[in-house]
Order: structure tokens, then C-alpha cells, then sequence
């Protein structure tokens, strides 16, 4: 595949390629495009004028094409499915899930934008405002360089798309260089839905170079990223020069809470749900498994009772449950944690070996001082468990981290289900549930390191576009 620009599948400036690799195998399926600095410049040249010509469609135009979009990615869910799968090694099942995802996450900012209303200031409510009718309008920023992460390259781009379109901005759209083609694809859907063709655009290549200039162009009225909290702190500073706003949903350690009282079968299905899913490769996938004494021998043993029946292989193959790390060099980073974790005090009880990507499902008693117990981020399908005593305890444990995105707790007490709700330093808390959890309208993002904004159609239109007031003074005098 190659990059779209202005409508055209298009080589990088220089002719350079990189390969795509499918994780499963180790074998490249692909050579994209490598965009250079003469890439972006063109690209973000082009988003300019485009944004100008978007936003001169009326929003229930904007809105049409939208949902005729929504219709063309439901007819190509199984060829995007495919994309996905063989390029990310994602089961192919929860490729589907994610492409309707996509679909989903449009139509529900589609009908957020029908409702995203300006404001009437209070009606002579100064003496000096006496006779004056002031109003709010919403307005676009300008150009958005939407960075998206390789885990989740169909929803999180929609995430990135939908609510910076449907309010009139352009977007030059930068996917990981690890899962570039369902992005490809997604933009010539939006160009066949009528989009207009410089209003959006697929710019494949190194992010540590054009998401970096990206972010360091005036002509990018904002940055919007998913990733590393290194990375985002990067482009953060980079925007800051200018008062340039971001967006960022970075990294996470989040913990899930499971107290003696808990629902026991409930508790042990939501600790496997909620960390197996793209081999545990997900940014609120709970990180650390917090269980109560008096629990914790038996639930352990379960744990990996139920974790060595897991189907671990093809991603293509229906009866697969979990796949492989999205390369070997991230696989072996995970095994070197697991490692870690182990020198650290760990007992690691089942799991711990890799095969090229893979990982098998690996289950450690942690210490409670122990790297991953903290602010280790470990993007594999790894389960710390670590025993804690007493509310006040859990509570100490899950917010030693510098991470906070999301969280969970499992218990029957509901008085204690709140104290952890209200104690816990984090984006979001499940009740009843892992912290994996993710809806089109939740304000979606973390505290501390795990980031900065909310996405989400509660809020996100407003982040996306800047306020006016206008007001006719003194027309009523």
C-alpha cells in the first residue's frame, strides 16, 4: 500500500519503503511508504486549505458523508478485519469487534454534533451589559496531526477522525509505522463518502520524525496523540512554544481490586478478560491484580488453572484467544520484565516463555515493591498478583504508581466499592469490573503521567474547536 495525500496513493518524496511484518509469523506482508520532512510539509499545506474548504460544508452535509462513511466501512468489515489481523496479529475475531468499533464511534459524534449547542450569556445580567444580546459559537481549531498507536489502529483512529472532522477541521493522520495499511484504508473510505480529498490525509513513516515535526509546525493548530508518556511529553513541550494545544492518553499501570467478598467466578473471568485481549497489549488493560489475603492461595491457583486452557496461536484461526506481541523485539522486552519481576522477589507460577512474538499467559506473585508493582508499564500478556490486607492497603498499593488512566474494583460491599472509587487516583473506576473498559461517550483519559484531555463525545467536540462570543450590544435599549 502507499500514503494518501490529496486524494492520491502516493510514494515518499525520497522513494524510501519500510516493511510491515506480520507478528505471527515473522514474515513481511507489505512495504508503505517511509513519509519524509517533504512529505509532511506537503501534506500539512494541503490540510490547510482543506480545512478551509470542510468547514464551508454545512454540518448536516458534514454529517451526511459522515454516516455515508459509516455505511461503506460495514460493507468492508472483513477485508479491514484481515488488514488488521495479519498486520497486528490481533485475533481476527476481535479485528470484526473493532472495526464495527469504528463505525460506532462516528455515528455517535455524528448525533453528539446535532446537540453540541452554543450558549446565550445571561440577558442584561451586568448593568453595563444592559440591553446587550451576547452569544457563544463553536468554531474549529485548523489543522489536527493525529498520532495513533498500533494496538487499536481502527478504533483509536476513529477516536482521532470523527470528532475533529464532524466539527470542520482537517486532519493529517499518522499511523504507527507497525500498523500502517487499515489506516490507508479508512481514509479512502472517507474519500469515497465525499470527504473532501485535502481534508484528510494517510501519512505513513517514522513518528519520531514526522510526528515530531508535526508537532513542531505553527500550521498544526493542535496535536492529538496515543502512546508512550515520553513521546507525549515530547510533543507536549514542542506545542507549548506556541500555545498549541494537545491531547494526550498515554501510558497506564492500572490496577484491578478484588476483594474476599468478591463474586469469585466473576472475579477470575474479569482478571482474565480483562488483561488477554490483544495479548494484554491495551492502554487501560488492568496491569496489577490486587486480591485480598484470604483469597489469594485458591484464586491464584485458578488463575492459572484457567490460563493454561488458553488458546494461544494463528490469529486467523477462529479458535484462537490471544496472539502474539506486535513484534519480537516487544516480546522480548516483556520477557525481560518477567525476568525482572522474578529477581525482584516474584514467583512466577506459570507462563514466562516466549516463542518469536509470543508470549505465553504468565502469572507472577509480585512484590508490592517490585518495578511492575509500580511504574512499569508491561505491554504483554502478564498477570502480577499481589496480596494486599485491607482497604487502606489496596488503596496504598494501586496509587504508588505515576500512572492513573484507569482502574477496577470486584467486591460485594458497595460501601467499599465507592471508598475505592473515590480513594483511587485514576481516570476512571469499573465497579464490578476490570478497568479495560471503553465507551464512545465516556470523557476517556487518565491522571498524573497517563496523560492530558479527554476523548469522548461528552467533551470532546469542545476540545476539539474554540468558543466565540458575539454579542449585538445595546440592541434591545
Amino acid at each position: 500500500m502507499k500514503m494518501l495525500i490529496g486524494g492520491l496513493y502516493t510514494d515518499a518524496s525520497n522513494g524510501e519503503t519500510f516493511n510491515v511484518v506480520n507478528p505471527a509469523t515473522g514474515e513481511v506482508v507489505d512495504t508503505v511508504p517511509q513519509g519524509t520532512l517533504e512529505d509532511l510539509d506537503r501534506a500539512i499545506e494541503l490540510a490547510v486549505s482543506g480545512q478551509k474548504e470542510w468547514n464551508a460544508v454545512p454540518l448536516h452535509e458534514r454529517i451526511r458523508i459522515l454516516e455515508r462513511y459509516c455505511c461503506l466501512i460495514e460493507k468492508n468489515v472483513e477485508e479491514i478485519a484481515e488488514v488488521m489481523c495479519e498486520e497486528g496479529g490481533k485475533p481476527i475475531e476481535q479485528c470484526r469487534t473493532e472495526v464495527y468499533a469504528n463505525a460506532a464511534i462516528f455515528r455517535i459524534y455524528n448525533a453528539a454534533a446535532y446537540t453540541f449547542y452554543g450558549k446565550t450569556l445571561p440577558y442584561n445580567g451586568e448593568p453595563r451589559s444592559q440591553g446587550d444580546v451576547a452569544f457563544t459559537i463553536h468554531e474549529p481549531l485548523g489543522v489536527f496531526a493525529n498520532i495513533v498507536p498500533f494496538n487499536y489502529p481502527c478504533e483509536l483512529a476513529a477516536h482521532k477522525l470523527a470528532p475533529m472532522l464532524v466539527t470542520g477541521n482537517s486532519v493529517v493522520l499518522m499511523p504507527s509505522s507497525k500498523t500502517p495499511r487499515s489506516a490507508i484504508m479508512i481514509v479512502k473510505l472517507l474519500y469515497d463518502a465525499g470527504v473532501p480529498v485535502n481534508a484528510v490525509c494517510c501519512l505513513t513513516g517514522r513518528g519520531s520524525v514526522i510526528g515530531a515535526a508535526a508537532a513542531k509546525d505553527e500550521r498544526v493548530a493542535a496535536v492529538s496523540f496515543t502512546g508512550s508518556t515520553e513521546v507525549g511529553i515530547s510533543l507536549a513541550e514542542s506545542c507549548a512554544k506556541s500555545l498549541r494545544p494537545v491531547s494526550l492518553e498515554l501510558g497506564g499501570n492500572d490496577p484491578l481490586i478484588i476483594f474476599d467478598d468478591a463474586d469469585y467466578e466473576k472475579a477470575l473471568d474479569e482478571t482474565i478478560a480483562g488483561r488477554i485481549g490483544n495479548a494484554g497489549q491495551t492502554c487501560c488493560a488492568s496491569k496489577r491484580f490486587l486480591v485480598q489475603r484470604g483469597i489469594f492461595d485458591r484464586f491464584a491457583k485458578d488463575l492459572v488453572d484457567r490460563l493454561e486452557k488458553v488458546v494461544v496461536g494463528d490469529p486467523h484461526d477462529p479458535r484462537t484467544e490471544m496472539g502474539p506481541c506486535i513484534r519480537e523485539a516487544d516480546a522480548i522486552e516483556v520477557e525481560r520484565q518477567i525476568a525482572l519481576t522474578v529477581e525482584q522477589g516474584g514467583t512466577l507460577l506459570t507462563g514466562g516463555h516466549r516463542n518469536g512474538a509470543f508470549i505465553e499467559p504468565t502469572v507472577i506473585v509480585t512484590p508490592r515493591d517490585a518495578d511492575i508493582a509500580k511504574d512499569t508499564e508491561c505491554f504483554g500478556p502478564v498477570w502480577p498478583l499481589i496480596p494486599f490486607d485491607d482497604l487502606e492497603d489496596a488503596l496504598s498499593i494501586a496509587n504508588q504508581t505515576r500512572y492513573g488512566l484507569s482502574s477496577g474494583v470486584i467486591t460485594s460491599d458497595m460501601a467499599t466499592a465507592m471508598k475505592v472509587a473515590n480513594g483511587i487516583q485514576a481516570g476512571a473506576c469499573i465497579i464490578g469490573g476490570t478497568g479495560n473498559y471503553r465507551l464512545a461517550h465516556q470523557p476517556f483519559g487518565g491522571y498524573k503521567y497517563s496523560g492530558v484531555g479527554r476523548e469522548g463525545a461528552v467533551i470532546t467536540l469542545e476540545e476539539m474547536t474554540q468558543q466565540k462570543m458575539i454579542s449585538f450590544k445595546g440592541i434591545l435599549n
